[in-house]
């Protein structure tokens, strides 16, 4: 994790098994969730997430992941509610993926406003602002604005409250660059629809039953991949 390895941080690896649908309407994957055996229930208010995805300018990271490399990292800034606008708590995450597990080290930003003409400076002062570790500065300094994604989430959990599971739908992605931007381009996937079943490193073995009881396929791609494929006209 180069200059990253130099700070202290607890791990906190667990599994995440990603599983995509292309359906006419939200309510089919919604039946599936309703009627698993594993009785998963909601637990919060849906909410929309943002994301600032960053990335070398050889799309580094994009890449890593395209091509299944083991050890990858993804880095973004995280906030909740409208994407443009008043941003409030906004976080800088690092997601590490190690093989088939993966963690998130979270660090708290400033508050900032997100608006047309947004550009790299304004995010490097809003690291400055933030009081970031040394070490983290450094490993931001040669990353780019890759990307600028939203989608809504909804939150359920199992009733041994030992699987959690998100659905996301209304997934939105916009160009964004280092400079001036003004999010005029934007690639929505209104009938594509995304769940993500989490849990610990302990319950890798119980997890087969839950996804096998899914019609939908094991997706291994992200996000973040998936609005560079369009940035870069790859279609789905």
């Amino acid at each position: 994790m180069e200059l990253i390895e130099k700070i202290s941080i607890e791990n906190n690896f667990r599994y995440e098994r990603k599983f995509t649908l292309s359906a006419a309407a939200r309510q089919e994957p919604l039946l599936y969730i309703k009627r698993h055996p594993a009785f998963f229930r909601e637990i919060f208010e849906p909410r929309q997430i943002n994301n600032i995805y960053l990335d070398t300018p050889e799309l580094q990271y994009y890449f890593d992941n395209q091509k299944g490399i083991a050890d990858r990292k993804k880095v973004r800034i995280r906030w909740y509610g409208d994407t443009f606008g008043k941003v409030e708590k906004p976080k800088l995450e690092f997601k590490i993926k190690k093989g088939l597990v993966g963690d998130k080290w979270t660090f708290p930003l400033v508050n900032f406003e997100f608006e047309k003409g947004f550009t790299k400076a304004a995010l490097w002062e809003i690291f400055f602002q933030s009081n970031l570790p040394k070490p983290i500065l450094a490993s931001l300094q040669n990353l780019n604005l890759a990307l600028l994604n939203a989608y809504e989430r909804t939150y359920f959990l199992s009733l041994n409250k030992i699987f959690r599971l998100t659905f996301d739908e209304k997934l939105d992605f916009y160009r964004i660059g280092n400079f001036n931007n003004s999010f005029l381009e934007k690639h929505s996937l209104k009938n594509d629809f995304i769940l993500e079943l989490k849990y610990g490193l302990d319950y890798d073995r119980s997890a087969n039953g839950i996804s096998k009881l899914f019609p939908m396929r094991l997706d291994k791609s992200s996000k973040y991949v998936t609005g560079v494929d369009f940035l870069r006209g790859i279609q789905y």
